[in-house]
């Protein structure tokens, strides 16, 4: 695993964030997925990881997906592509995306986690 985050600060959830993964493109084909529930465990403007039960071999295949986020009050839809998956006790799985976000999706996220971090549901690594 190579890592290439170099934002200064990733946001940690004390507790695990329920939230959804959509599947958009598997290998470059695009397809039609239903909305899965994952559980976020950390965030940054760059990235996040997610754990789900579910399997997607994404060390074989390239993953772009939507993680939908609700953090406040507000729905957040941030696009992305898995880069790494790993398999933890009891068959969950860790997964790392790089985030695609706009300036606009990235002032946005800024401000939900400034507000989780003022409310103490996150901590800040």
């Amino acid at each position: 695993m190579t890592t290439r985050r170099t934002e200064p600060f990733r946001y940690s959830m004390k507790t695990p964030l329920p939230c959804w993964i959509e599947i958009r493109e598997i290998n470059d084909i695009t397809v039609t997925s239903k909305l899965a529930e994952v559980e976020l465990l950390d965030i940054s403007k760059s990235g996040c990881r997610i754990q789900s039960k579910l399997d997607l071999r994404a060390s074989t295949h390239q993953i772009r997906a939507t993680v939908h986020i609700r953090l406040n009050e507000d729905l957040h839809k941030f696009p992305g592509s898995i880069r790494w998956q790993r398999e933890y006790e009891n068959s969950v799985f860790h997964y790392g995306l790089l985030l695609d976000l706009t300036d606009e999706m990235k002032e946005s996220l800024n401000i939900e986690l400034r507000i989780l971090a003022a409310s103490q549901r996150i901590v800040v690594l």
